[in-house]
């Protein structure tokens, strides 16, 4: 899978912005991440927010067909697929709690949050959320339920290693990715993102 990774420094949310560029006709597989959300949302409207450049902050655009989305299971399995790429890329070991949250050692570590499109029976997109808490400091952390890696192993974490693991774990969901089914062509190409220059609105 080829991802086009659009950065950007502070933004509403990374919803926002990729869902901007879905409506612009980028492809499945453009990544939009940021430094800063001004109004991250999670499950049920809640704000996220955290400091400048802590967090990685991502939601990543998909195409698949609209039957990919229709199991309730959806959003822990891709909870699942964040908690094992932290996993291998961190001395942590991340569950996951219904619905879509990742929890390590009681406190919430991360998010995801799925939005989608759907026109008549054809699925034009799929936004794949995801808010993890990295190098935040634990008197910054915005509630006691709440946790990073840094406040929990002590040390800070590389937020590109860990946004190219989420990605590697995503692309073992072939429902959701048909490109990376096995005997596509390109299946199982490697995963290394690079900066986008051919999606409206990137900059």
């Amino acid at each position: 899978m080829r991802w086009r990774v659009v950065r950007r420094g502070s933004v509403t949310s990374t919803m926002d912005v990729a869902a901007e560029l879905a409506v612009a006709g980028a492809p499945a597989g453009t990544v939009v991440v940021a430094t800063e959300q001004t109004a991250g949302r999670g499950r049920l409207g809640r704000v996220w927010t955290a400091p400048p450049g802590s967090c990685l902050l991502f939601t990543a655009l998909l195409r698949p067909p609209l039957k990919s989305i229709q199991s309730p299971e959806l959003a822990r399995r891709v909870a699942e697929r964040v908690s094992d790429a932290v996993a291998d890329v961190t001395d942590v070991d991340p569950r996951v709690k219904d619905p879509n949250d990742v929890m390590l050692r009681g406190r919430k570590l991360a998010g995801v949050l799925l939005q989608t499109s759907v026109r008549g029976q054809t699925l034009e997109y799929l936004l794949v959320g995801v808010g993890l808490n990295v190098n935040v400091p634990a008197e910054e952390l915005p509630l006691p339920t709440a946790t990073s890696l840094l406040a929990a192993t002590g040390h800070p974490h590389d937020l590109e290693a860990l946004l190219q693991a989420i990605l590697r774990r995503f692309e073992a969901m072939p429902d959701l990715l048909p490109e990376c089914a096995p005997g596509r062509p390109g299946a199982g190409r490697s995963n290394r993102s690079r900066r986008s220059t051919g999606i409206p609105g990137d900059s």
